[in-house]
């Protein structure tokens, strides 16, 4: 068969492109085939990052609104402050991001093909139909987010909480005790396990958001009440007299499934489209642009050797990296989902007279979160901050 391209990735978010990208300048023929007539828009994203992405990809300075080195954590009565003495996370513009990456896949040679809406796939013979035309390839990457048509053809059901985020103006006397250097984080029984989050950006601007899986009264609604009802920020004692809202955005965030396909005749999933993404935050760049180098070594690999067998090799090494980590991450999410407001009060009333705060600052982690979960466990921490009522169940999640 005849092929136009060597990979064909559909999707050209932020790990799509970036893919494109490295495997472009290993002189892979590469296209990208995305829905949207401008990659990035609308925002479906809190646009908050570890340092580490330094680490992983180019971040350009002028993406970078704003960089924090904490976070205050709100429980319904009690709040805790973590943080580092030096940025720990970056607040940046996503959808500046978000061009910047393709324009630089482009820049080097990837045929990047915009409101190409791809509506069927044959993944034996490496087929991509879109509503403009049929494309074959000998590779494809599905990169497509959450709703992974690429995902669906492999035979995955998506799973994945509904999101929402304001961009909000608050008043000049709402925003005086609030500290641009701190992201604030809300829980309670009505998000759980999903959080609230208000992140700074400066000039009286903040993303409020939230992911929930509460059916009943819904994400938004429960947004809106939060912001009428005044908002509890720093310390809690802060009340919100005025707000604007200034953008309204919707997306979903997919729930990590460790069973999840991911390799499939000639097709592998990168980034939230397979399911790459924190358990506890569904936050999926860090995992995403991870992901890169393994995806980049098996595709060669399959090229050189002519043999799509070659890329099981892709799941297996993610797996080896990552399911610790990831696994870890599912208990402290299973163990939050069963608390009460009461629970969540206890908890945080316990890890301050642990000298949890401090244990947190120290070694609190955005993208391993194992090492504080480690360090909990070795100071057998774990059952004297949670509540005795639901030590049983807790055992269960931890054993």
């Amino acid at each position: 068969m005849l092929y136009d391209f060597d990979v064909a990735i559909v999707g050209g978010g932020p790990v799509g492109s970036s893919l494109a990208y490295r495997l472009a300048l290993q002189g892979i023929s590469v296209a990208v085939f995305d829905k949207k007539k401008f990659v990035g828009y609308p925002l479906q994203c809190a646009g908050i990052l570890s340092k580490s992405v330094y680490e992983l990809n180019d971040l350009p300075d002028d993406v970078i609104i704003n960089k924090v080195k904490g976070a205050f954590l709100h429980s319904p009565n009690y709040t805790l402050k973590v943080e580092k003495n030096e940025t720990e996370a970056l607040i940046i513009d996503r959808v500046g991001y978000d061009q910047y990456l393709i324009n630089r896949a482009v820049n080097h040679g990837v045929k990047v093909f915009l409101q190409h809406k791809v509506i069927d796939l044959n993944l034996k013979e490496g087929i991509v139909n879109t509503n403009k035309g049929e494309f074959k390839a000998r590779i494809i990457v599905g990169a497509d987010g959450c709703n992974s048509l690429v995902s669906k053809t492999m035979g995955n059901k998506l799973k994945y909480s509904p999101a929402c985020q304001y961009l909000v103006r608050l008043g000049d006397s709402d925003t005086s005790k609030l500290s641009l250097s701190h992201v604030d984080v809300f829980v309670n029984s009505s998000v759980l396990p999903g959080f609230l989050w208000s992140i700074p950006l400066g000039d009286n601007l903040f993303r409020i958001g939230l992911f929930s899986d509460n059916k009943i009264k819904g994400d938004s609604n429960i947004l809106d009440d939060f912001l009428n009802n005044g908002g509890e920020f720093e310390n809690n004692n802060l009340n919100i007299t005025y707000y604007e809202i200034i953008e309204k955005y919707r997306g979903n965030i997919p729930f990590y499934d460790k069973n999840k396909i991911i390799v499939k005749d000639r097709a592998i999933l990168i980034g939230d489209a397979a399911s790459q993404v924190k358990p506890t935050t569904g936050g999926g760049l860090i995992y995403g642009f991870s992901a890169i180098d393994i995806a980049v070594d098996t595709i060669k690999d399959t090229l050189l050797k002519d043999d799509v067998s070659v890329l099981k090799n892709y799941s297996k090494e993610f797996k080896k990296l990552y399911s610790g980590e990831l696994n870890t991450e599912v208990k402290v999410h299973n163990t939050l989902n069963i608390l009460s407001d009461r629970n969540l009060d206890y908890l945080f009333k316990k890890i301050k007279e642990n000298n949890g705060e401090g244990l947190i600052s120290e070694y609190g982690d955005m993208d391993k979160q194992s090492v504080l979960v480690k360090e909990v466990l070795k100071r057998g921490l774990l059952f004297k901050i949670t509540p005795k009522v639901i030590s049983s169940k807790i055992s269960c999640i931890w054993s």
